[in-house]
């Protein structure tokens, strides 16, 4: 079997399994089950508008009695767990969260389920999708939580057979900015400290940064640390924050159940929305136009507001882009396929076809131009160690830029003269974890 893109759930008797599978063209979801040795693969369940994101494809759950098969995903409107019966055939949504929902792992009776989930607000400390372990009733729905602590249980649990253990992963995580002359990894030196989490970094032309913590909330500062503010305190952005000049600065804002672009000032005044469900903006070197991806596509948008033009057609989910550093060419990444390959594509900043394709591999995390315009960079981590790689324009093989010792990078930005890196840089630990369960 292929194209399975999630953990895997095999029927009571063990005879079948289950299994998400995403497809890139029309950016649907589907719940599939099949034999052990693939045949008689049926689809069970096909969500539209669902991120295909791998952090959300976490897998489904088959219940001990047979019967239902739950599964966990992130649609436009937030978290969803949806219930699929068997018996007919018929999907329905079992629950909605605003916030992270995981893979759940039913209990032995099948009259509940234990799933890691996050409710409630989030601190500076923990990463976005940090979740707790909550004990549901299945079918009434009724919710009790069974853990309380800054433990983060990651996105999958599991019940041993007896029914009297939970088995988890518990993660603990660091993530700090750090300041890379050259890119040259000995010259790094951090900048922030202290148990806050950072998870993106954008830098302005006056060297001004502004900051994205795991928590969605912002904050700018001045290279030495100094003049640290909060950037607007009511916003939520996941997907990316970025200054245009250093006049204005866009960015993602998680609201209403769906994602807003919003534009405003460079010191956070006179904040106005742009539009609705738009992600992963970018601004143009010029700061009069905007990019971003909505429903598999990419637009532009005057940064004054406007009638937005595709210069991307349809590419299925998951389609986001960046700017080149003379503002006339796009670099976007995009699934495609089946089994789903990643792409990478670069075209016409005003729309058109593509003058590059290259296969990207399926673990590549972020995307930015290199300095000089040459080449599209991205995040690859290779035994335990992230660092930047350079796709070449010219073709040829993918470049390591940066020789960054074990440890994980999040994001990475370039001063506009190319002279210095920016680094969302930490670590990441794992303990498996065992809690006696009554």
């Amino acid at each position: 079997m292929r194209d399975i893109d999630s953990a895997v759930s095999f029927s009571p008797d063990g005879k079948r399994l289950s299994f998400m599978r995403g497809i890139a063209e029309s950016g649907d979801l589907q719940i599939h089950s099949a034999n052990l040795d693939g045949g008689e693969d049926r689809v069970i369940g096909v969500f539209k508008e669902a991120r295909l994101s791998r952090a959300f494809l976490n897998g489904p759950a088959w219940s001990p009695d047979g019967k239902t098969i739950l599964a966990p995903m992130l649609l436009d409107k937030g978290f969803s767990l949806s219930a699929i019966d068997l018996t007919d055939g018929r999907p329905s949504e079992f629950m909605v969260n605003p916030e992270f929902i995981g893979r759940p792992a039913w209990m032995q009776d099948g009259n509940s389920f234990v799933v890691p989930m996050l409710r409630g607000p989030r601190d500076d400390t923990r990463d976005r999708n940090a979740t707790q372990l909550w004990r549901v009733a299945f079918p009434g729905g009724e919710t009790k939580r069974i853990t309380n602590d800054l433990t983060d249980y990651g996105p999958v649990v599991d019940v041993t057979r007896d029914g009297r253990l939970l088995v988890g992963v518990e993660r603990h995580q660091e993530a700090h900015v750090w300041e890379v002359p050259g890119g040259q990894a000995n010259k790094a030196s951090q900048i922030t400290s202290g148990g806050v989490l950072y998870a993106a970094v954008s830098v302005a032309p006056s060297g001004k940064l502004l900051l994205r913590k795991f928590n969605g909330k912002m904050e700018m500062m001045n290279w030495d640390g100094s003049e640290r503010k909060t950037f607007q305190p009511e916003a939520l952005s996941f997907m990316s924050a970025r200054f245009c000049g250093d006049r204005y600065i866009i960015f993602d804002n998680h609201n209403a159940g769906t994602v807003q672009l919003w534009r405003a000032d460079s010191d956070g005044s006179h904040a106005v929305k742009l539009l609705d469900r738009a992600s992963f903006p970018d601004c143009s070197p010029d700061g009069k136009w905007v990019l971003y991806g909505s429903e598999g596509r990419l637009y532009r948008i005057p940064i004054d507001g406007g009638t937005p033009k595709e210069v991307v057609p349809q590419k299925g989910g998951g389609v986001w882009g960046r700017i080149s550093p003379d503002g006339n060419w796009i670099a976007y990444r995009y699934p495609e396929g089946e089994p789903t390959q990643e792409r990478l594509g670069v075209g016409p900043a005003l729309g058109g076809p593509p003058v590059h394709v290259f296969s990207l591999p399926g673990d590549a995390d972020a995307l930015e131009w290199a300095p000089d315009g040459k080449g599209v960079q991205f995040l690859l981590t290779r035994k335990g160690a992230t660092n930047v790689w350079e796709q070449k324009l010219k073709g040829g093989e993918p470049e390591q830029v940066t020789n960054f010792a074990p440890g994980k990078i999040f994001d990475f930005a370039w001063t506009q003269d190319g002279k210095t890196l920016l680094l969302a840089k930490g670590e990441i630990t794992r303990d498996v974890v065992m809690i006696s369960f009554r």
